[in-house]
């Protein structure tokens, strides 16, 4: 019996998807986080390469002109670093 048929595909919609969609290396996984924290436009060639990686599958894209920032995660990013239980505290 399948996910679907037992009913997670309801209950946890994008459970699965994204890891399915997203297999990340720890490096990728790192970059992440440094967008996460607004270090995305100080990245050597080699990180900035990984960072063309994940605008391409779609994990990161660049900032609104009002944002300080350069680059923001998408929703997808933001679920996969969740699952992997990343992210910013709330202190």
């Amino acid at each position: 019996m399948t996910a679907q048929e037992r009913g997670l595909e309801f209950r946890f919609p994008f459970r699965g998807r994204v890891m399915a969609d997203a297999l990340v290396t720890d490096q990728e996984i790192a970059i992440l986080c440094d967008v996460l924290e607004g270090w995305g436009a100080n990245l050597n060639e080699d990180k900035r390469k990984v960072l063309d990686q994940l605008i391409a599958k779609g994990f990161v894209v660049s900032a609104d002109q009002e944002s300080p920032a350069k680059y923001k995660l998408t929703s997808k990013a933001q679920q996969l670093l969740a699952e992997r239980g990343v992210g910013l505290s709330g202190g």
